[in-house]
């Protein structure tokens, strides 16, 4: 299990470090590039709200599996479209298969942690960020080589997949959980929502560090290309501890701790607009944010209101829809101001509004009935 999140992170982190590239060979500005890349999450919206079919009919470790072999199999084609029409329907497919492994495999984490009685989701998610800051790193690493972009994900593509059929070994398959009791639709819609502006929040330095590291602060493509690995690690150092403090102070706290400090450190790395406080801030933005989507998916994946493919798929629609929407208003509002100008105020607002979210959820929770597992929210 812990390997299929790993080659899941390897994936996104194998291409994003050189978007400037991508950007460049393709001759975009930010506001195409944005629509760009929002165009291509209408895949994986398409892909979420039809994911918990997917389980219910093929099972959560066959979706996972299938759905990272297919990934990696259209990786190569990011380098190879020469146009920004096929750049967005190649994001699209990959988007839609993506959201299947999303699902499944955060649907068979749910079954570990309820099997050995513990928490481990943060800490499977902390292998999702390992995974991303290992393909960030490696392509970090064929900028200083000089390799082409189109070799560098050939080579990716190899590995991941070689990675994805080791795992089919090491997953047992189980059936998916039913829902019991009645349905809770003002949780499941509390979730999406909340989820939808928390990546917001975590998504803007995957999109937008490198241009930010590029363009405002006159940094080349190499040291660019380490601001997501940087905000990877912060979100990585997280992950792994996340569990423990989770137990100890409550995943809620936890989750509006961690937004606070993910918009503090937003505030240093727009305000200060330097290469070296910039990679701090994208660090500590990683830390405080590392937390959120784990809870959300645990509290989305075990509550017995929702059942195990319909809650997770109402969570991934939202995260999607944030995804999509994210790099389309941040590019949009970059063209009319400046890039800080539109970090500050779409993703502050976005992680301001996501705690907003998240309380309004818990707030309308019926005991009894709707209320959520205690372990989830101590």
């Amino acid at each position: 299990m812990a390997l299929l999140f790993f080659v899941n992170g390897m994936a996104v982190g194998s291409w994003l470090p050189r978007l400037p590239e991508i950007r460049d060979r393709l001759g975009l500005d930010l506001g195409t590039l944005g629509l760009t890349l929002a165009l291509g999450g209408l895949g994986s919206l398409i892909g979420s709200s039809i994911s918990g079919l997917i389980i219910g009919r093929f099972g959560s470790r066959r979706s996972a599996v299938v759905a990272a072999l297919v990934v990696y199999l259209f990786l190569p084609l990011i380098a190879a479209v020469p146009t920004t029409s096929l750049l967005a329907v190649v994001l699209a497919f990959m988007g839609f298969v993506d959201a299947q492994a999303d699902v499944g495999m955060n649907a068979v984490g749910v079954g570990v942690e309820e099997a050995v009685g513990r928490s481990v989701m943060t800490r499977l998610h902390g292998l999702w960020s390992l995974g991303t800051l290992v393909g960030s790193g490696l392509s970090a690493l064929a900028i200083l080589l000089g390799l082409r972009l189109g070799a560098q994900l050939l080579i990716m593509s190899v590995l991941g997949l070689s990675a994805a059929l080791a795992s089919v070994r090491l997953i047992a398959e189980s059936p998916p959980r039913a829902r019991e009791g009645q349905r809770s639709g003002r949780l499941a819609a509390g979730l999406m929502l909340a989820g939808g502006l928390a990546v917001f929040v975590e998504g803007a330095p995957f999109d937008w560090s490198a241009l930010f590291l590029a363009d405002v602060t006159g940094s080349g493509e190499a040291l660019a290309g380490t601001g997501v690995i940087v905000f990877t690690a912060g979100m990585l150092a997280g992950r792994l501890a996340g569990d423990h403090v989770v137990d100890r102070f409550g995943a809620i706290r936890t989750l509006y701790v961690g937004i606070v400090v993910a918009v503090l450190a937003l505030s240093l790395v727009v305000g200060l607009q330097t290469a070296g406080m910039a990679l701090v801030g994208f660090a500590v933005w990683g830390l405080g944010i590392s937390v959120a989507l784990p809870v959300l998916y645990k509290l989305a994946g075990s509550h017995p209101s929702l059942g195990e493919g319909s809650g997770l798929a109402a969570l991934t629609v939202g995260t999607r829809l944030g995804f999509m929407a994210a790099p389309a208003l941040v590019g949009v509002s970059a063209t009319a101001r400046s890039l800080p100008a539109a970090l500050a105020v779409v993703v502050g607002l976005a992680g301001a509004a996501s705690m907003l979210a998240v309380g309004l959820t818990i707030a309308t929770r019926q005991p009894g009935k709707d209320s959520l597992p205690d372990r989830s929210i101590s």
